[in-house]
């Protein structure tokens, strides 16, 4: 369940620094690399251009690996997930 969760915490971070991006710069990342999407929010926000790559960084192992998501990092996920949303609302 925490691959799952952490999974669906990526997803939220990705579209709420889409809304950041999109009403500080007028534009989103639309490039197939994910770092991308941290430059671009890095000149509208740099906190949360790490906050982002931080989720960014489990996006594979939630999603595609053998190991599950250790609780620790299932609550890193969750912070900084309600954070990019939290800031995208604000």
């Amino acid at each position: 369940m925490a691959d799952t969760a952490v999974t669906l915490y990526v997803h939220a971070g990705i579209a709420a620094a889409d809304v950041i991006c999109a009403v500080s710069l007028g534009k989103y990342a639309q490039g197939d690399s994910h770092q991308d999407a941290v430059k671009l929010l890095a000149t509208a926000d740099a906190a949360t251009a790490k906050l982002l790559d931080t989720l960014l960084h489990m996006k594979t192992r939630a999603g595609y690996g053998f190991d599950p998501i250790s609780n620790t990092k299932l609550i890193q996920a969750e912070r900084a997930a309600r954070a990019i949303v939290e800031k995208a609302s604000s």
